[in-house]
């Protein structure tokens, strides 16, 4: 199978709005803006708190038998990088052969002739870095450390918990087909997004950023 092909991903060369008006500013637009600044002056107390993890503490947590069986993945937190990723989707295979992405910036997107994760096998979820201008769900996937966790949600109430063997990053022409796909005796997983240099000409990323990591545990609340 084809390394993972980039996304039409960049930076967004839109301007920002102010930058698009032009002539003179009136009485209305005033009035606009002074109900904005008061409106933005009540909610001030009102902090924007993202993405919630959906992690459940230790203490409230009931471990369960490993490996798991089949289940539809509904999200993916990896606390260190600040990342709680609520929507998923389903990725099959391009034309070519490469792996899909998905269709949206904040989706992660599990390749379904991988593992369900939880289960022996690699895993495999793949995401956007960016998106028309929007930061992706593995934004900061590249920042992750051997040692730190990533837990998988599912639907059957069950979250599967690994721990970080390594990040690499690849070329592109370079993809390491076997260590990312290949079978493993364990539960295993591989979180891949686009890195490295974003080439203007071809409007792709020249790299892969793949996060390799394996099962360590998995709980339901208690």
């Amino acid at each position: 199978m084809a390394a993972p092909e980039a996304p039409p991903e960049g930076p967004s060369r839109g301007g920002g709005l102010l930058d698009k008006l032009t002539g003179r500013v009136t009485a209305l637009v005033l009035v606009v803006l002074a109900v904005g600044v008061l409106v933005a002056f009540l909610n001030s107390g009102e902090e924007d708190e993202g993405p919630r993890s959906r992690s459940v503490p230790v203490a409230e947590r009931v471990s369960v038998p490993t490996p798991l069986a089949p289940a539809q993945i509904t999200g993916v937190d990896a606390p260190s990088i600040g990342m709680a990723a609520a929507d998923t989707t389903t990725l099959g295979l391009r034309d070519d052969n490469s792996l899909d992405v998905p269709r949206s910036a904040t989706t992660v997107g599990w390749y379904e002739r991988s593992a369900v994760p939880g289960q022996r096998g690699p895993s495999v979820l793949a995401a956007h870095v960016n998106f028309r201008g929007e930061a992706g769900a593995f934004s900061r996937l590249g920042e992750m450390r051997p040692g730190e966790a990533v837990e998988v949600h599912r639907d059957d109430d069950t979250t599967a918990v690994f721990t970080v063997d390594r990040v690499e990053r690849y070329a592109k022409d370079a993809f390491p087909t076997d260590a990312v796909y290949g079978p493993t005796d364990d539960a295993q997983i591989r979180l891949i997004t686009c890195g490295g240099v974003f080439d203007e000409r071809t409007r792709s990323y020249e790299d892969n950023i793949v996060v390799f990591g394996h099962l360590t545990g998995a709980y339901r609340p208690a």
